[in-house]
């Protein structure tokens, strides 16, 4: 039996694995994480609009995936396998967080420092535009967000959404033909002309 550590944890004995399927599996991981970390940190940040969070969730994300990545077979299912476990591991956090609410900012306040950030009207004007439409889409029913999110930011197809989401391709489009329409109407109650 070969020895074996992983980083950060405890040697474990693996009876039937080599060191050269350890590399393989290694580099599998290093090219996944390469290819898809700032995706899924983007796609799990305009789920839950919390940088914080979606950090930690997309942390969770690739350990998961590290502990699951020999079940994936063919390498054009590793995206939607990838995006099913951000979106399940989002959905997870989003449901134990439901009611904790925060206390109030931990940042310590310093009187005589000179404030580094862009003054209120510059803040204000850059984010006006991204603040209303993080509204609206934060406003959309779960589902239809993600279905969302998926189609018109991470361009996935149908059939790639439907393998996310666990739904057939019609249903797919009938939920991304109802999310696009509340989007429009959360859009329309923000202020944007139609």
């Amino acid at each position: 039996m070969e020895s074996m550590a992983l980083p950060g944890r405890v040697s474990w004995d693996a009876p039937t694995m080599s060191r050269r399927s350890d590399d393989a599996h290694e580099l599998a991981f290093a090219q996944l994480f390469d290819e898809f970390s700032a995706p899924i940190y983007n796609y799990v940040l305009r789920m839950v609009a919390d940088r914080d969070r979606a950090a930690d969730i997309t942390q969770d994300t690739f350990i998961k995936a590290y502990r699951k990545l020999g079940t994936v077979n063919e390498a054009t299912s590793r995206k939607s396998w990838l995006y099913r476990i951000a979106t399940n591991t989002a959905i997870d956090e989003m449901r134990r967080r439901r009611h904790v609410r925060p206390m109030g900012a931990d940042e310590p306040t310093y009187v005589n420092r000179p404030d580094q950030r862009p003054g209120p009207e510059a803040q204000v004007m850059a984010t006006t535009l991204d603040e209303r439409v993080q509204r609206a889409l934060m406003g959309l029913r779960p589902n239809h967000r993600q279905c969302l999110l998926l189609s018109d930011l991470e361009d996935m197809s149908a059939q790639q959404i439907g393998e996310v989401m666990g739904l057939s391709y019609g249903a797919v489009r009938t939920l991304l033909c109802r999310a696009r329409g509340e989007m429009r109407r959360a859009l329309a109650a923000e202020g944007f002309a139609r």
